[in-house]
């Protein structure tokens, strides 16, 4: 929905200790925001649509570079020196404990054995050939099973950690030879059964990392979202994701042991497998219960917790397809609108969940707009407590997107396939009557200059009086 630099939970850590950053979540551009407001035929507050950019937006462009809304995301992670969040209120202990522990872990010297630099230029052309041509027997297997140990576990060398670039690189040599594996066998099938074997061995050699230091974890991640067993084609078929490296992303984001800041880095990486992957309806199934899990958990920061709505954006199917036929993401997202305990942001972007997120016609949209109309009112509220914080720019878009759509295409194509409430369900007078309510109110978040007064928060607020 958003383009939000997701932070690093826990506190500050200088880049030559956290030298993979996570990327950016999808977006809704400026473009794209500029045009949805000349749809809504609305030429303000103070000139909006004529600027393009939201009057605030200054102060926050340079943290946040937008996209498309559908453009994939393309490029690993660079550098960067995250800044920590400060620590809601009534979860002190919980959030400090979550610092502690990525301290401890950005901090782990625990180099894992692997072959010598010399014997892993040996190696080297052997491997090169067998990952283009396959490889097969004991003796081809090692080669490349010495060889990826010898690179990938670079990540644990506290020598090679300290130098910022080298992560960088060394996700960069990652991801080349992902793109290579098999590009020598012309037959689809034998391509595909040499991909395969090759991701299990990735996969093998990066399940080390997950015990090790922070970057080396990120690093794990990151790399098990480009394990594909199949190779999108331009214009046509998405990727496939190698099984098990969604097992083990799963497997990290529902580990105890496993701080939120890695946990963080799985949100992203589901959210780009799901926008560019062809996932399973039982894999889908899998990443709503593990993200549903997460966001019920107390006490989670809120840059964790937006990232995890933003990959539940990303599911196609609406009801579960094992077991009891009940809603995936939206029991989610409605979950969270009744959690008076979450920050309104997060609230927030679960209303924009409910107005893009995968629903169906069995759904029942009437109370879930009652739901963001209380929502609204609440944010308002909390916003005239700090007024020009960057965050009320996003819940004004997300408020907004709840209910109307973006592009023409969304609000005209099949029902099903549209965005906003309104354009769901175009017969409820419980959504008609209440979204021109919230509109001036997500515009003046929006804006994000002064208090809202009583009079702009009237009308809302009787509506919700309503029986």
């Amino acid at each position: 929905m958003r383009h939000r630099r997701l932070p690093c939970l826990g506190e500050p850590m200088p880049v030559v200790a956290h030298s993979i950053r996570i990327p950016d979540s999808s977006a809704v551009s400026l473009f794209l925001r500029a045009v949805l407001l000349v749809s809504l035929g609305i030429s303000g507050p103070a000139g909006l649509c004529q600027e393009a950019t939201p009057p605030a937006a200054a102060e926050t462009q340079n943290a946040k570079a937008e996209t498309p809304a559908a453009a994939p995301q393309t490029g690993p992670p660079t550098a960067t020196t995250p800044a920590a969040q400060p620590i809601v209120e009534g979860c002190m202990k919980e959030q400090q404990e979550q610092q502690k522990l990525t301290r401890s872990i950005r901090d782990m010297r625990n180099a894992l054995p692997r072959a010598s630099k010399a014997d892993a230029a040996k190696l080297k052309k052997d491997y090169q050939g067998f990952l283009a041509n396959g490889f097969s027997g004991p003796t081809e297997t090692k080669v490349v099973q010495d060889y990826l140990v010898y690179v990938i576990h670079e990540a644990t060398d506290p020598a090679f950690v300290v130098v910022p670039d080298n992560m960088q690189n060394l996700l960069d040599d990652v991801k080349n030879d992902l793109a290579r594996a098999g590009t020598g066998i012309g037959n689809a099938a034998n391509q595909q059964a040499a991909r395969k074997k090759y991701c299990a061995e990735v996969l093998k050699a990066l399940k080390p990392l997950l015990d090790n230091n922070l970057d080396s974890r990120y690093l794990a991640v990151k790399s098990m979202q480009m394990l594909y067993e199949v190779m999108p084609v331009q214009n046509g078929a998405k990727a496939r994701l190698h099984p098990d490296a969604m097992t083990a992303l799963l497997a990290v984001l529902a580990d105890k042991k496993q701080p939120d800041s890695v946990k963080l880095a799985v949100a992203s990486s589901l959210h780009h497998v799901l926008m560019n992957c062809d996932v399973v309806g039982q894999d889908q199934d899998k990443i709503c219960d593990g993200i549903l899990a997460e966001l019920t958990r107390p006490c989670t920061e809120t840059g964790y917790q937006l990232a995890l709505l933003d990959a539940l954006m990303e599911i196609t199917l609406p009801r579960r397809t094992i077991g009891a036929s009940e809603p995936t993401a939206f029991k989610a997202f409605t979950a969270v609108l009744d959690d008076k305990s979450k920050p309104v942001e997060v609230r927030c972007h679960a209303a924009a969940g409910i107005g893009r997120g995968a629903f169906d016609l069995q759904m029942k949209l009437d109370p879930l707009a009652r739901k963001i109309a209380a929502v609204a009112a609440d944010t308002a509220i909390e916003y005239n407590r700090q007024p020009g914080h960057p965050k009320w720019q996003e819940c004004g878009w997300d408020l907004l997107v709840a209910f109307r759509h973006i592009t023409t295409a969304e609000s005209t194509g099949p029902v099903l396939n549209r965005k906003g409430l309104l354009n769901r369900d175009e017969k409820s007078e419980v959504i008609s009557s209440v979204a021109p309510l919230i509109t001036p109110v997500a515009l003046h978040m929006i804006e994000n200059k002064t208090k809202f007064s009583v009079a702009q928060l009237q009308p809302l607020a009787e509506w919700l009086k309503r029986p």
